[in-house]
């Protein structure tokens, strides 16, 4: 169960054809979220710790084949299969059924990896706060 499935290719299933959304998000925070998962940060914005200056949708994409991130995409594949998966569980055979269970009880905290934040780019010489294209509402 450690091997990752293939990203789609186009035109194979609709389950595929969907939005998908690459988005941006900028805010201030009074502590170093460096280091740390983004539902950690959004925990402490939440009690007041930081504030969201900017939400921006990118790019939008109709089909998980257009999406030029391969990582991003091999994601989204193995969740649609995990859900294709789930759906269908009760057709599989009893062995296969057992070792799925087996590898989900031995993988209980890996499910979803809680990647920490790191930058993407240097920090701009400039202050942003005099050009914010869109406020968070």
């Amino acid at each position: 169960m450690s091997a990752t499935l293939a990203a789609p290719q186009k035109g194979q299933t609709d389950e595929h054809k969907e939005t998908y959304y690459s988005f941006q998000i900028k805010g201030w925070t009074n502590f170093d979220p460096m280091g740390q998962t983004l539902a950690k940060i959004a925990e402490n914005i939440q009690q007041g710790d930081g504030f969201l200056s900017l939400f921006e949708v990118v790019k939008t994409e109709k089909d998980l084949a257009d999406i030029g991130d391969e990582e991003v995409k091999e994601c989204f594949a193995n969740t649609l299969a995990a859900k294709r998966l789930v759906k269908t569980i009760h057709g599989l055979p009893k062995n296969l059924i057992e070792e799925l269970r087996s590898a989900l009880n031995t993988e209980k905290e890996e499910v979803m990896p809680k990647k920490p934040v790191v930058s993407a780019a240097p920090l701009p010489a400039k202050d942003e706060s005099a050009s914010r294209p869109k406020q968070w509402p």
